[in-house]
């Protein structure tokens, strides 16, 4: 079976998925993960020894303060993920999403 687990939000978000992920190699899947950008994210799949696909804008700069202006940039960020994670699905069996 192959299987996507896609993760775009916190480190917690990010690393429980890496936890499912080692569980669903254990009796043979094939999974890969999308998550966000930043290091800290990407070290977590890695460390597990998952293909990672980067989605997304950079989380760090989505959770600090912005100012009004910014608002309609800012909520259309999350929507760049979408493709990525469409195009990383092709070939999968499941998909399993945690998202914010």
């Amino acid at each position: 079976m192959r299987v996507l687990l896609s993760a775009y939000g916190s480190r917690g978000d990010v690393g429980q998925m890496a936890g499912l992920a080692v569980r669903l190699r254990e009796p043979g899947a094939q999974v890969r993960m999308c998550a966000p950008p930043d290091k800290e994210f990407a070290e977590l799949p890695a460390g597990a020894g998952l293909p990672l696909v980067p989605v997304g804008p950079p989380m760090g700069p989505m959770v600090r303060p912005s100012s009004t202006a910014d608002a309609p940039r800012r909520m259309s960020e999350p929507a760049a993920q979408f493709d990525p994670v469409a195009a990383a699905a092709e070939g999968c069996d499941a998909l399993a999403d945690r998202s914010q």
